[in-house]
């Protein structure tokens, strides 16, 4: 009989009825009460929640049009004082004075603010260090005596008093006149834009100068990268006519930290702020989130959209907006991200937009949770005599178990004692076990498993061997030409490939001339492997003696490879001549696939076909020489093998060669060795996790 049935018969002989009895006792009693108390709880819990998060929602919506309004105030006040510089204008009489808004910023809150301008496009990735007590102009006037250089230190001290109003949601303040002269505040010390850039191009300029009026205009902040509402006001020459626009950016994402809830319902939540579109009939389809983000992770990073049905049912969105467009908050219970949440939602009485704040369910109903787990410790005390009885029948069970396992340990041991050394490579240890069970069986397994470890290990030392001489079969370094870059690399899938390159310097043809092989065989392994030596040996031995004629060369190749090799063994290979002299390459391509030559002077792309049968097929194969074709300045030519085009990521999509094309074109003022691993690293990491099933190789020849 076999060791698991004889425990199975004597452990459940031992434990079963006390154990039925356990667990009845325990499943009648305390999933009773635990659940009748968890039900009510998470009753009340649930109510309170929806209390508090349409109250959380209510308070948000109102700090935010406290903070509109002075932020409408606030811009109203720069631009009269703009106007009043500059032309003597007020903007407005009938307006509120913004005074009563206005507050001081302390060396802390600027230190603190400085931080948040951290530019996307920067190439040092450094924080910039930011002047709160200046503007930055551009250009810069030629005139001293400009209007606005001379009551830039007075536009300044506003500015600093308007960005002092919730400093945190704040990223840039924009003077731009019509003729293109623009102030930036704060300063960073320089004008981060490009020379060409105009501020007079952007949207919500456009839309200030059309409006007439103050106008919100959403975007992503191309310095940082945030999602911001832009706040513009125009002003006015002294006969009414435009004479530029200020602007404001309100950081949405800090925005949305002024939404507050109960720290314990933080982990998992998240804030969003939902924008809707003007077409009524278009909102379920075309609501926009357009700022999210959790309580408990960091705003740094660009701002992103999406749409709202994209985590949402429509038929919910639909409730949602009417509910919102009618000046309602509300909650619903749905999943976000596959999680199940609540959602409570604010008013968009103005048509433009409302908050959602979602928050997982589990995080409100924990206290629930760990009621229910003091009430199943508490209910351990009623059962405790039934706890001591199993107690007693599991030392028994244990006892006679441990007796019974004194039959069983020393084989183990034994099996146990042997595996270590076998582990540290005594593949000749052996074990004699003679018990007519499954350990005899093991130890016949274990007896067997060292012969077959040595055997592998000796075969895996064979594999490094012929590993490091195919690499060394392969060139160390390309050779120097005048006015060319040569690169060649190769990536085997496994120890050893089929895939060869190779660089044959032609002496006896002239100096500044070479040959340049590139080849596929048929699978892979050690049989590839000899094969791709044959191929080098003959190719590299014929390459001297028939020099420049090239069809010659592949007759005597194809031939001697086809006698020595078997019917599906054969190789498809690229063999050309670069002359430097001439700035010319002639080839023979032997069913290998087109190399692709890149045009400098019109961008394009275009393909050395092949010009025979692969080599070793036929014996009567013929081949004919392509080109030559004359390569200028910036002239690229990457011959490359299958395994670049056809490696495929864990989705099965291949990389392609419209990709490497692509490639080629991007970084075609890269070096050739650059190039070179650019498409190899790219190869990689496209279809990593998936194991590499094909050699990589490749040559790449530039013009310079």
């Amino acid at each position: 009989m076999a060791i698991r049935n004889k425990l199975l018969i004597l452990l459940l002989g031992v434990s079963l009825i006390p154990l039925i009895v356990y667990f009845t006792l325990d499943v009648s009693f305390s999933r009773h009460v635990r659940n009748r108390i968890e039900n009510t709880m998470r009753s009340g819990l649930e109510k309170e929640a929806r209390s508090r998060l349409v109250e959380t929602i209510d308070n948000y919506e109102k700090t935010l049009k406290i903070s509109a309004q002075a932020v409408r105030y606030g811009l109203q006040h720069y631009a009269d004082q703009v106007q009043r510089s500059l032309w003597s204008v007020n903007i407005s009489s009938e307006q509120p004075s913004s005074a009563r808004y206005l507050i001081k910023l302390s060396p802390e809150d600027i230190s603190r603010e400085a931080k948040k301008y951290q530019f996307v496009n920067s190439s040092d990735n450094q924080k910039r260090a930011m002047d709160f007590e200046s503007h930055f102009i551009f250009p810069a006037p030629n005139e001293p005596e400009s209007p606005l250089l001379s009551q830039l230190s007075q536009l300044t001290k506003i500015c600093k008093d308007i960005y002092a109003i919730n400093p945190e949601s704040k990223l840039w303040i924009y003077t731009v006149l019509a003729d293109g002269t623009a102030t930036l505040y704060p300063s960073c010390g320089f004008w981060p834009y490009s020379a060409g850039y105009d501020l007079r191009q952007q949207l919500w300029y456009i839309n200030a100068r059309i409006n007439k009026q103050l106008t919100p205009t959403l975007r992503i902040e191309p310095l940082t990268g945030k999602t911001v509402m832009t706040v513009a006001m125009p002003f006015f020459e002294q006969d009414s006519s435009f004479a530029g626009a200020i602007a404001m950016d309100i950081d949405l994402s800090s925005m949305l930290d002024r939404m507050h809830i109960p720290e314990q319902w933080e982990e998992g939540a998240w804030k969003l702020l939902i924008r809707l579109p003007e077409e009524k009939e278009l909102e379920v389809e075309e609501a926009k989130v357009i700022c999210c983000s959790s309580f408990m992770e960091s705003r740094e990073g660009p701002g992103k959209t999406s749409r709202l049905r994209d985590i949402c049912d429509p038929n919910n969105i639909r409730t949602m907006i009417e509910n919102s467009s009618s000046g309602k908050a509300g909650f619903m219970r749905l999943p976000y991200n596959g999680v199940d949440s609540l959602w409570a939602y604010g008013s968009s009485e103005r048509g433009g937009g409302f908050p959602i704040l979602v928050v997982p369910y589990q995080r409100i109903i924990e206290q629930a949770n760990n009621a229910q787990q003091i009430l199943f410790r508490d209910n351990v005390r009623a059962i405790q005599f039934v706890t001591f009885l199993i107690f007693i029948v599991i030392v028994a069970a244990v006892v006679l178990a441990v007796m019974r396992a004194r039959k069983l340990t020393v084989p183990i041991t034994h099996l146990a004692d042997a595996a270590g050394k076998l582990a540290q490579g005594d593949f000749d240890v052996r074990v004699n076990i003679a018990t007519n069970d499954e350990l005899q069986q093991l130890g016949d397994i274990f007896n067997q498993t060292g012969p077959k470890l040595k055997a592998m290990e000796k075969m895996k030392g064979s594999l490094e061997l012929a590993r490091a001489i195919q690499q060394n079969l392969l060139p160390g370094t390309a050779p120097k030409l005048d006015g060319f870059e040569l690169a060649g690399n190769c990536k085997y899938c496994d120890e050893t490939g089929g895939d060869y390159y190779d660089f044959i310097e032609l002496n006896q043809l002239g100096s500044n001339i070479v040959g340049i092989a590139l080849g596929d065989v048929t699978g892979h392994g050690i049989g590839a492997a000899l094969l791709m030596a044959t191929v080098r040996s003959v190719l590299r031995s014929n390459a001297q003696h028939y020099g420049a004629d090239i069809t010659k060369l592949f007759e005597v190749l194809n031939r001697h490879i086809e006698s020595d090799t078997d019917y599906d063994k054969f190789i498809t290979l690229f063999y050309g001549i670069l002359d430097a002299n001439q700035k010319s390459l002639v080839w023979v391509s032997g069913g290998h696939d087109p190399a692709l030559w890149y045009h400098k002077d019109n961008g394009k792309i275009e393909e050395l076909p092949n010009t025979g049968l692969p080599v070793g097929i036929m014996e009567n194969a013929s081949f004919e020489q392509g080109g030559p074709v004359f390569l200028k300045a910036g002239d690229v030519v990457v011959i490359g093998t299958d395994g670049i085009w056809e490696a495929q990521n864990d989705s099965g999509v291949m990389f392609g060669k419209d990709r490497l094309r692509n490639m080629i074109i991007r970084d075609s003022e890269k070096s050739a060795t650059e190039i070179c691993s650019q498409i190899i690293d790219e190869v990689t990491n496209f279809s990593s996790p998936t194991p590499q099933l094909d050699d990589i190789t490749l040559v790449v020849i530039k013009s310079v």
